[in-house]
């Protein structure tokens, strides 16, 4: 693409020139051993020599030369150009026309050779494309795929823009607009200008034909499975919206009916209702109120979950306050249990927020009072090791059906038994919390029967020196 000077223009005439004499100088004084036809077979080889080594003009100058040196040295009267026998007339001219024919023959091997080779360039650019566009994993990595390529290729300044642009295909000054154009849609364009100011020869417009639509098949393809992806989830948002309707209509319903015919019960039977009765009914109205409390606060903190809205508060505090302050909140439903907590005589501490993971503790431990016998034992263990604490907590209930130990901590799933309230919410806020703090939550069936939620905690940092602290906006 560089412009030519004259005198580069000049040189492969000049050349073949220079081989020409050299011919002539070689032949001439062999000139009595050779015979006429095999000084014109050395002058045809020539021609062929400047035909491979030059361009299709050199090589016309080359049979123009090669007749009038054959002429001026070899054929009587020889240092003239006057030809004595008229025979002579058809060798120059049988002698002109084969080398014009090897020229040509041989001007388009080479360009068979170039286009083969500028072919195959371009099948390993755009392989290269392909693999750089693999790599990428937005559309302003593509787009800069193929600037990087084509500029390299073509010592040119690519520009990629996405979007409709103000002018179509074409020469626009020194650079020229290809589209970007996948299944009929113009995605963007390519602007290329030439380094040097000139215009793309017919390969190099191919090659940036090929990349252009390998672009914009690549973003098409991106955009597609983005679609995708959003049908797929807002489908998946649809089922989770009604099946989130239909748990908490009805869990909704049942305390809210229970709370409506009580108090109806207390207000028109006022008279006669004792009041072991009376107590007995406030206690109810309580019992469902905080469940409805609880199924609220689940919703709310789901909702913190999927919106990434939780706001960590860490700092390091003693786990066995935050185990006693989740016994507290539960010391109610926890009455009739033996719970047994195994803590290390030293202090354990670990940096969390206190707040958060005592709710951890809470949807645990609730989970185990509903789904295992009343006064069955419920042990909580803890030990510390140089990366990190893992907290255990283990029932003796039924323990987990088969296949629930990977399903056990997804939304609205809960467990087979009839009867049991709930919104299927709490494990699914548990793991969340516990994620939210860098760690695992895994459930297993436990030897002899009931179940082990084991939550693993990895430590940034070392632990300081142990200051007594309180918990008291964790407890109830």
């Amino acid at each position: 693409m560089t412009p030519r000077t004259g005198a580069a223009l000049l040189l492969p005439y000049v050349g073949s020139a220079i081989v020409i004499l050299i011919v002539s100088a070689a032949a001439y004084p062999a000139r009595h051993v050779l015979g006429l036809e095999d000084i014109v077979m050395l002058y045809l080889f020539a021609i062929v020599l400047v035909a491979v080594r030059a361009h299709r003009g050199s090589a016309f100058v080359a049979a123009a030369l090669s007749v009038a040196m054959f002429d001026f040295f070899f054929v009587p009267p020889a240092f003239t150009f006057a030809v004595k026998d008229p025979r002579h007339l058809l060798t120059f001219g049988v002698m002109f026309t084969v080398g014009l024919v090897i020229s040509s023959l041989t001007a388009h091997l080479r360009r068979e050779r170039e286009m083969s080779r500028a072919r195959e360039e371009r099948t390993r650019m755009v392989y290269e494309l392909g693999r750089e566009i693999a790599a990428a994993r937005t559309e302003r990595e593509i787009c800069a795929a193929a600037e990087s390529t084509l500029g390299r290729a073509l010592d040119a300044s690519v520009t990629a823009e996405l979007g409709t642009p103000e002018a179509r295909t074409g020469t626009n000054g020194p650079s020229t607009r290809y589209p970007l154009v996948a299944a009929g849609a113009e995605l963007g364009w390519l602007d290329v200008k030439p380094r040097d100011k000139g215009a793309l020869d017919a390969d190099q417009r191919r090659l940036v034909e090929d990349v252009a639509r390998q672009v914009a098949t690549e973003l098409q393809r991106g955009r597609l499975a983005k679609e995708a992806e959003r049908a797929a989830l807002r489908a998946r948002s649809e089922e989770l919206r009604s099946a989130l309707l239909s748990t908490v209509s009805h869990d909704l319903r049942t305390p809210l009916a229970t709370i409506t015919g009580t108090a109806t019960m207390l207000r028109d039977d006022a008279a006669r209702i004792s009041e072991a009765e009376r107590q007995e009914l406030v206690t109810a109205i309580c019992d469902e109120a905080e469940h409805l409390e609880r199924l609220l606060a689940n919703l709310l903190d789901m909702t913190k979950l999927q919106s990434g809205g939780i706001d960590l508060k860490k700092e390091w505090v003693p786990l066995e306050e935050i185990v006693g302050a989740a016994l507290g909140r539960l010391e109610r439903r926890l009455s009739g249990r033996n719970v047994v907590v195994h803590v290390p005589d030293e202090t354990l501490l670990v940096e969390v927020d206190p707040v958060l993971f005592v709710q951890v503790f809470v949807n645990v431990l609730e989970n185990a009072t509903k789904y295992t016998p009343p006064g069955s034992p419920i042990e909580i263990g803890a030990k510390a090791d140089a990366d990190g604490v893992e907290i255990t907590i283990e029932d003796r209930g039924p323990g987990l059906p088969p296949g629930a130990e990977r399903t056990l901590f997804d939304k609205f799933v809960r467990g087979r038994h009839v009867g049991i309230a709930g919104a299927g919410l709490g494990l699914a806020i548990t793991r969340g919390i516990v994620e939210a703090h860098g760690g695992t939550i895994v459930a297993e069936n436990r030897p002899g029967g009931g179940a082990t939620f084991r939550i693993d905690l990895k430590l940034s940092e070392p632990a300081p020196e142990f200051r007594p602290d309180s918990l008291d906006e964790a407890a109830p």
